[in-house]
């Protein structure tokens, strides 16, 4: 098969790894992680790749999202043509814990737990507390905080950019063999500077293997079929679809009826 990848680039070492051991030829295109704050701006650039495949030189058999969930990117995408493959994935953290299941349950005993991943620190650093400032367009240094909005809404605001970090207890620093360096002494003295515990654990490669490899099984992938469109599941499986022509739908929905 031909496979167009679009993916985080957080997920970029992972993704070209295992794509050199598959039997599929695989074009694969980053989508930067700076854009982590803004869904909006993430969805509308992969639907216009989407909808720009039309008219690619070669014909793809599948397209590829690298993406969970994360702030809804995938909700609404659609294409016309080529059938999509999506991970059944909350967000990066599920794709580098290797299932959604491995992330549910880690997540369900470990709460107030925040997760660096060494692909996301070496792109993009290792602290990015007023990210969410930024994406409201408050972002700026204290000294041009007060400058625009006074003292005590500077004060106010830096609070707010701050507080968050109140609400975790736990630092996990997830490995790979893939990265160049080891960053978790950085992320203990973090971690130790939050008062926070800190543990580390080894990534998990099979969600992206099986899915370059196109082992798609229904528990972990969703595949959509043309002129179809990607929605949140409110079960388990986190991804769902719906027909936007139901004439031509690849679904037969009294099978899907009898599934439930």
């Amino acid at each position: 098969m031909r496979l167009k990848a679009y993916i985080c680039d957080v997920l970029a070492r992972e993704f070209y790894n295992w794509s050199a051991f598959s039997d599929h030829v695989i074009d694969i295109e980053l989508i930067s992680s700076v854009n982590h704050e803004y869904p909006k701006r993430i969805h509308k650039l992969l639907q216009e790749k989407i909808d720009a495949l039309g008219g690619a030189e070669y014909p793809y058999d599948y397209i590829l999202l690298g993406f969970g969930l994360c702030g809804n990117v995938l909700e609404g995408l659609e294409s016309k043509d080529i059938p999509v493959v999506v991970p059944r994935a909350h967000d990066c953290i599920t794709i580098h814990m290797g299932s959604k299941e491995a992330y549910e349950n880690y997540f369900n005993s470990n709460t107030g737990t925040m997760y660096y991943v060494e692909s996301w620190i070496e792109r993009n650093g290792l602290k990015k507390e007023r990210r969410e400032l930024d994406s409201l367009g408050l972002g700026g240094t204290y000294e041009e905080l007060i400058e625009k909005y006074g003292e005590e809404n500077a004060e106010y605001l830096i609070g707010i950019a701050n507080g968050w970090k109140d609400s975790y207890k736990k630092a996990l620093y997830l490995d790979s063999d893939l990265t160049y360096k080891d960053f978790s002494q950085e992320v203990r003295l973090l971690a130790k500077e939050r008062n926070w515990d800190f543990e580390q654990m080894k990534s998990d490669h099979s969600l992206i293997k099986r899915m370059v490899f196109g082992d798609w099984g229904d528990d972990e992938f969703l595949v959509i079929p043309p002129d179809s469109m990607i929605q949140q599941s409110v079960d388990g499986k986190i991804v769902d679809f719906v027909c936007c022509n139901r004439q031509n739908c690849a679904v037969d929905e009294r099978e899907q009826i009898s599934s439930m």
